[in-house]
């Protein structure tokens, strides 16, 4: 895997690329205040392809503007960030809120999206998905740590980690943390994440008149076991609603929970399915 840097809508964007000279093209969307290296267990056993994983705007060490945190400027990024690389077609495969931009990107600019893979989202989300998300991913956007080891220790103890931590995981949250005068702190900043949330709510976009308008082949992913509080992010029954709202959909699911199921056998499963998937 190799770390590189392009720019793109104005910015410059990092991601992390793989087989540069395979062809199809996979591009990796993560999760909401996530980065490129969450899907570092899907990009180490993805063989047969071209892999990136891109830190979206705000996250890792993509710029972090002000402002433009939309849906829009989000996939704009991304197409132009494709216009630079000279790839004119890609398979998405987008992680929680990544599966929202790659719906965006596979409806506003059909002709760049070959096939998408929405993986642990859905139409509908858990009805209180801000109340569980909140303080178990949000909240460290705002805290300082006055070593790396408490900041690791203190991952480790996330309520959707209890009991499961793997070592593969600590690349995606070193990835996410800097030093600063203060202590270790988040790349990411609450206010930019906000925005981001914001849009995703934004009322003038209808996300399961999207979904019913996506024409490419596509695979619903879920992650099958609790998050918080013994509830399930996306459950089946939603998963199972939003496959029907698409032409040319299934429904697969695997071990994990909403950000377990990125590494260890939950990373195994669904890059397997996501393998049978595009061949």
């Amino acid at each position: 895997m190799e770390h590189r840097f392009l720019k793109a809508n104005g910015i410059e964007l990092h991601y992390l690329e793989k087989n540069s000279k395979l062809k199809p093209t996979i591009i990796l969307l993560h999760g909401l205040s996530a980065n490129a290296n969450s899907f570092e267990s899907y990009m180490k056993l993805l063989e047969n392809y071209r892999v990136i994983s891109v830190d979206l705007r705000g996250r890792g060490l993509s710029e972090k503007p002000n402002n433009g945190y939309s849906m829009q400027s989000h996939a704009k990024d991304i197409i132009e960030m494709m216009d630079v690389l000279k790839i004119d077609e890609v398979i998405l495969a987008g992680h929680s809120f990544g599966g929202l931009l790659s719906v965006f990107l596979a409806v506003h600019y059909p002709k760049r999206i070959s096939k998408i893979i929405l993986i642990d989202v859905a139409a509908k989300m858990h009805p209180e998905v801000r109340e569980l998300v909140t303080p178990s991913v949000m909240s460290r956007l705002k805290k300082t740590w006055s070593t790396y080891n408490e900041y690791i220790e203190n991952m480790k103890k996330a309520p959707f980690l209890q009991g499961q931590w793997l070592p593969e995981m600590e690349s995606f949250y070193k990835a996410d943390c800097k030093e600063t005068e203060n202590g270790i702190e988040s790349r990411s900043n609450f206010e930019h994440i906000q925005q981001a949330v914001e849009a995703v709510l934004n009322p003038g976009i209808h996300w399961e008149e999207l979904i019913t308008q996506i024409k490419q082949p596509s695979i619903v992913i879920n992650g099958t076991e609790p998050f918080v509080n013994n509830q399930v992010l996306v459950s089946k029954q939603h998963a199972m609603e939003t496959v029907h709202m698409m032409k040319n959909c299934k429904y697969i699911a695997v071990a994990g929970n909403h950000v377990t199921m990125l590494f260890g056998k939950g990373a195994k499963q669904t890059v397997s399915a996501i393998t049978k998937f595009i061949n």
